[in-house]
């Protein structure tokens, strides 16, 4: 085992490294490097220090088994394929330039119908403290001139500017948000899941824009918005990742960390609604995993081994889009407000929140936090059965994009 210090790092790690041994200082933020299979885990990870010196994979059991704390480890072999050189002193100058880096971020956006307007309102409202310019784009121009106009005579947060802007400029920011949508039943339709209807048009279309997103080598984050979020954020990473004139995946794409998906935020808003209205003690208790859709786990207390109540609560989840439908409206108001509007600026604050992300092959749904580059999932020590209700959904999840890919 080999230890380097480099600024603000103690780099742990099995190999020798590029990297100028320092004096110790006081105090070190530790960091693992290792190497395993380029889809095995996200570029920049966390362990249990436990785990050094073996096979690093990433699991539901790390997350949800232990309070042990995790500290980040890099995938080298993934960073060297994805920027093209084998320098962790190159990574690590990047990691502590974004820990002094605190300026506004830049936001852009696809699509204004009615999920992607309201959003770009809910981000006007919510994002002036994190957001300084917000470029909107929709195939319509009338409908972006409208957008452009309105949200900046919204006398709130002025210096958070809303600037129509042309396709080519959507990777030029460091959050892209994917809000079009090309397949949604009409109210009325008789639907079990709107959310897989929807991804078999959906997925040809964000599969252009993760196309473009390689092309122009786009190092922000890809936003999903659109459903179903949890497949089309595998759909993005895998589309960005494959060459498609050979038609051979070769990893020149986005990171698996650079895609978002945002719609496990509305869930747990709807838990909590429906809690509230039954008596129950979500808002105390409670937690939400796994996909925005029929598979999403609620649980009124993730400690409680009984998880009927949880059941129960998860089916009112579930069943409130349909419920809408049923009276006569599409669904949208408040998933894009919480999936949308609140759990970006809460991300783009490095706030706990609820979004899909990478997790050993799969884009999973729960309550993180993004920081210098690392993704931290909400640790929990998990009930049995609970812990059983996550990991069937997660093997679904497997199943389910094996079936469709």
């Amino acid at each position: 085992m080999n230890k380097y210090y480099y600024r603000n790092w103690e780099i742990i790690t099995e190999e020798t490294t590029d990297l100028t041994s320092e004096k110790c200082k006081d105090s070190y933020d530790p960091i693992y490097v290792f190497r395993a299979e380029l889809d095995a885990t996200k570029c920049i990870t966390e362990i249990d220090e436990d785990q050094i010196g073996l096979v690093i994979t990433e699991s539901l059991d790390q997350l949800y088994t232990s309070n042990k704390k995790l500290i980040p480890a890099i995938n080298l072999n993934l960073l060297k394929h994805h920027y093209g050189v084998d320098s962790l002193e190159f990574y690590l100058e990047n990691l502590t330039k974004s820990k002094t880096n605190k300026r506004k971020k830049r936001v852009t956006m696809l699509g204004l119908g009615d999920v992607g307007g309201l959003l770009a309102i809910g981000i006007k409202l919510l994002g002036g403290d994190i957001i300084d310019e917000l470029g909107i784009y929709d195939i319509n121009p009338a409908v972006k001139a409208r957008y452009e106009m309105e949200l900046n005579q919204i006398d709130v947060n002025p210096s958070l500017k809303i600037r129509a802007i042309e396709m080519e400029e959507l990777f030029d920011t460091d959050l892209f948000l994917f809000c079009a949508s090309k397949a949604v039943p009409p109210v009325g339709d008789t639907v079990k899941d709107v959310r897989m209807i929807q991804f078999e048009e959906n997925a040809k279309l964000i599969s252009i824009y993760a196309q473009k997103a390689r092309q122009v080598n786009f190092k922000g984050i890809f936003g999903v918005v659109s459903d179903p979020v949890d497949l089309l954020c595998k759909k993005v990473y895998e589309s960005s990742n494959t060459d498609e004139n050979r038609n051979i995946k070769d990893f020149k794409g986005l990171l698996p960390e650079q895609v978002v998906g945002f719609g496990l935020g509305v869930m747990d808003a709807r838990a909590k609604y429906y809690s509230d209205v039954l008596g129950y003690n979500y808002r105390e208790t409670g937690r939400s995993f796994g996909p925005h859709g029929k598979d999403l786990i609620v649980t009124e207390n993730y400690n409680n081994v009984d998880q009927e109540i949880s059941e129960l609560l998860t089916e009112k989840v579930i069943h409130s889009n349909l419920d809408m439908r049923a009276i006569g409206f599409k669904p949208y108001i408040a998933p894009a407000l919480s999936s949308g509007a609140n759990s970006v600026v809460k991300m783009l604050k490095g706030e706990f929140h609820y979004s899909a992300n990478y997790l050993s092959g799969i884009y999973w749904g729960g309550l993180n936090r993004r920081f210098d580059d690392i993704v931290e999932f909400e640790k929990l020590v998990l009930s049995d059965t609970l812990l059983k209700r996550v990991k069937r959904t997660y093997s679904h999840l497997e199943e389910l994009w094996t079936a469709l890919k």
